[in-house]
C-alpha cells in the first residue's frame, strides 16, 4: 500500500511540473544596457552599437522625408505553459533615430505590450498568363518533338 502512495505522489509531482510555465528571453538583455551613455545630438552609430549592440531591425524607408534611419531594438520575455499558446509577459523597444552623417537624432523608449496580433488571409491571389491543366500537360507536348535531330 505504501509503494502505492509513493507511485501516486511521483506521477502527480511529473504531472504538475509540466504545467510550470516555461519564460523564454528575446532580444537584446534590458538589465545590461546603460542608455545614459547615449546622447542626442553628439553620439555616433558606432556608440550606439558598442551600448547596445546591432539592432533587432532597421527602418526601410526615409524618415520624415530625410536620408535618415530608423534603429529598432525589441526585447520580449513570454510564459509557456505546457502546450498553450505563449503568453508575452514583458515587452520593451527602444528606437534610435540617425541622420545621414550617422549622428544620433532621437531616442525613444516604450515599454509594454503594443500592437495587434496579425492574421494571415486565407485569400489568393489570382494569377494571370499560362493556364495549364493535367491534360493539357500530358498531351501538350505530342506531335511537338519529332525523331528527327534536325528538325528539333
Amino acid at each position: 500500500m505504501k509503494s502505492h502512495n509513493w507511485l501516486t505522489a511521483a506521477a502527480l509531482g511529473i504531472i504538475l511540473a509540466g504545467c510550470y510555465p516555461t519564460i523564454d528571453h528575446r532580444g537584446f538583455n534590458p538589465e545590461q544596457i546603460n542608455l545614459e551613455k547615449i546622447k542626442v545630438n553628439s553620439s555616433t552609430k558606432e556608440t550606439v552599437q558598442d551600448v547596445l549592440g546591432s539592432p533587432s531591425t532597421t527602418s526601410l524607408f526615409p524618415v520624415d522625408g530625410k536620408k535618415w534611419t530608423n534603429w529598432y531594438y525589441i526585447y520580449r520575455k513570454t510564459e509557456t505553459t505546457s502546450f498553450f499558446e505563449p503568453k508575452v509577459v514583458d515587452q520593451l523597444m527602444i528606437k534610435v533615430t540617425l541622420d545621414e552623417h550617422d549622428i544620433v537624432k532621437n531616442i525613444e523608449t516604450k515599454k509594454g505590450i503594443q500592437g495587434e496580433k496579425i492574421e494571415a488571409t486565407k485569400e489568393r491571389t489570382p494569377r494571370t498568363g499560362y493556364e495549364s491543366s493535367v491534360v493539357k500537360d500530358i498531351f501538350g507536348n505530342f506531335n511537338k518533338y519529332s525523331l528527327d535531330p534536325k528538325k528539333n
